[in-house]
């Protein structure tokens, strides 16, 4: 039954292969656009971080990388601080003073990013609504000349208040819901033609009076596909995405058909297929079949729906539901933002890799990849999935998962991005190269904690090194006997009276719990993030001995060599090379003596 309802789908995709030119409000097709999820759950409580202010202070920077950003909803709900996350709405027209700004902090944050060709995106909740003081009593408001409020009437049959007694209303009026049930809050008919008009102005209001270019719908499981497309073909969004949270394909794509492709929707197969993958270190998961035969990049994305596909790796519900992603989040991002669809990154996962998720993004807006990118699977194996990817303005190649596999064609030369986990290769028409992210992002100084000089893994003492250029290098660190001859160590940019001082900040690790780490070898380093996941920061287990320790940010890269290794060089008087002394500090004019030379990425321990 399953596979039948499959094929079907499949046939509805090409009889209406004409919709997918763009004619269909739901979402532009050949769209190029990286979408940003600008705030994670109660990110309103941190006060320099997503607040609409903030957004506005760093347009600059994410106009670069963005063209959509999806922030919540704006209109005053119930809850702390003016409504919390905005999920349980009270006003439509009338109220946009929320917990993370001002009605007047959000046009001019809303302005400030149109004039640099960034559009908005609200998270509009119109399955269920709340009163101002009762369950029931929806505020009066006015717009466009015009009074609107609904009413008990409004309220499906089905709701769970008409069984909760006390509410004053005699006897159940509204309809049975057309889709799930939400408990915390009352579910709004919309079989109702008055509901249908309220919500048909007020996603017209959002639109041209406070400027948002689309919607993120909200619990589109409450209520029918078939009212999101009145709604959309009467006020006329440029972009329109639905949170149908589920991981079945056939379920997803089924809601995109009832919308009449309408609406785009959250790949929520793709975001399920990623996390098998990396949980089970099976690379083959990130590839399904297109029409059983075809390999194709998993999710919504693999056949016939790409054009609505709006893909992520995480979101501020499966951030905390059960569902986090726990895998590589670099090489995840990789996967998502090389394959088709609409990537949309997740807040936290682009503050904690800042410059690897920019990098991709160059490159794929410079290859010209758009959301329905022909995709070629040339490797398909546990540890290798390798893809090339046809855009506008060239191709890509990404490879996600241990193997040094290289594809066929392309040289090193053309890698444009890579880390743990992955490689990005890209050939461009005209010459183009991607460009790097700056290196402002690196931690000025960073600290050695574990089984170093005695420390035994002190909250408030390690070996600190300033970095340059993201390089940090420390001279003749003596790694103590933790266990059995070998010591443990990882890194940290802040140290504290205690643990959760110190987990507050990023700490850098391995990518597994008490990786080996022998002399003469590299190894990849894992991000681990502060006030999220820096407690889950696993350590490097090196045999007790006096060692060179060097940590590379740029390539996420730590390794182990001889101690007090010096080579013996010319003074150099190239300007491009950097000369400091043994304490990081930059020396103009080195005379005789010992310094750390930096030429580009290379760092050594030099005597002039």
């Amino acid at each position: 039954m399953m596979k039948l309802i499959r094929q079907l789908f499949i046939l509805a995709a090409i009889f209406t292969l004409g919709l997918q030119s763009g004619k269909a409000a739901g979402w532009p097709a050949n769209y190029k656009g990286v979408m940003l999820q600008g705030f994670y759950w109660d990110s309103y409580k941190a006060e320099d971080d997503t607040k609409w202010a903030t957004l506005t202070k760093r347009a600059d920077e994410l106009s670069q990388y963005f063209k959509l950003i999806w922030i919540p909803n704006s209109a005053r709900a119930n809850g702390e601080n003016g409504g919390g996350n905005g999920y349980m709405p009270i006003y439509w027209f009338t109220n946009h003073n929320c917990a993370y700004g001002t009605a007047a902090e959000l046009k001019t944050m809303i302005s400030t990013y149109k004039e640099k060709g960034v559009g908005f995106i609200e998270d509009v909740v119109v399955n269920h609504r709340v009163g101002v003081t009762r369950p029931y009593d929806f505020p009066r408001e006015s717009w466009n000349g015009q009074t609107w409020q609904l009413t008990d009437g409004a309220i499906c049959s089905t709701d769970e208040m008409w069984s909760e007694g006390g509410q004053g209303c005699p006897y159940k009026k509204g309809n049975p819901d057309t889709g799930e049930d939400f408990g915390g809050a009352r579910d709004l008919d919309h079989t109702n033609t008055t509901v249908q008009n309220h919500v048909k102005n007020y996603c017209k209001f959002l639109l041209d009076d406070m400027g948002y270019v689309g919607f993120r719908l909200d619990m589109v499981k409450g209520y029918g596909g078939q009212y999101t497309k009145i709604y959309n073909q009467y006020s006329k969004p440029q972009f329109c995405v639905g949170e149908y949270f589920d991981s079945s394909y056939d379920a997803v794509a089924a809601w995109i058909e009832a919308t009449g492709r309408e609406s785009a929707a959250f790949d929520f197969p793709f975001k399920y297929a990623v996390n098998e993958a990396f949980s089970a270190n099976d690379m083959t998961k990130l590839s399904w079949a297109a029409q059983y035969i075809t390999p194709q990049p998993a999710g919504l994305i693999h056949y016939g729906y790409a054009q609505y596909a709006v893909t992520f790796v995480d979101n501020h519900d499966t951030y905390r539901d059960g569902s986090k992603f726990t895998g590589n989040v670099v090489a995840a991002n990789a996967f998502m933002l090389c394959s088709p669809g609409t990537p949309c990154v997740f807040y936290p996962h682009y503050q904690a890799y800042k410059k690897e998720i920019q990098a991709l993004i160059n490159v794929r807006n410079q290859v010209g990849v758009h959301n329905m990118s022909p995709v070629t699977v040339l490797r398909l194996e546990r540890d290798c999935y390798m893809a090339e990817v046809t855009g506008t303005n060239g191709k890509l190649v990404v490879k996600i998962g241990s193997s040094m596999a290289a594809p066929d064609g392309y040289t090193n030369a053309q890698i444009k991005c890579s880390g743990n986990g992955y490689c990005v290769w890209a050939t461009t028409s005209g010459g183009v190269t991607p460009s790097t992210p700056d290196d402002t992002d690196y931690p000025s100084v960073l600290y050695m904690q574990g089984h170093v000089n005695g420390y035994e893994w002190s909250t408030s003492k390690g070996i600190s090194k300033a970095g340059q250029k993201g390089v940090y290098t420390w001279e003749d660190v003596t790694i103590d006997n933790g266990e059995n001859g070998y010591g443990f160590i990882s890194f940290a940019t802040k140290l504290g009276s205690d643990w959760d001082t110190v987990n507050a900040n990023h700490r850098y690790g391995a990518s597994s719990e008490n990786q080996l780490l022998q002399k003469g070898q590299s190894q990849g380093v894992v991000k681990y993030v502060g006030g999220m996941d820096a407690s889950s920061c696993k350590s490097w287990k090196i045999k007790a001995g006096t060692y060179n320790v060097r940590l590379d940010l740029g390539s996420m890269q730590v390794s182990l060599t001889e101690p007090s290794a010096v080579n013996e060089v010319e003074a150099d008087d190239d300007e491009t090379v950097e000369y400091y002394n043994l304490q990081g500090i930059r020396v103009e004019n080195p005379t005789r003596g010992v310094y750390i030379r930096v030429k580009g990425r290379k760092t050594e321990k030099v005597a002039l």
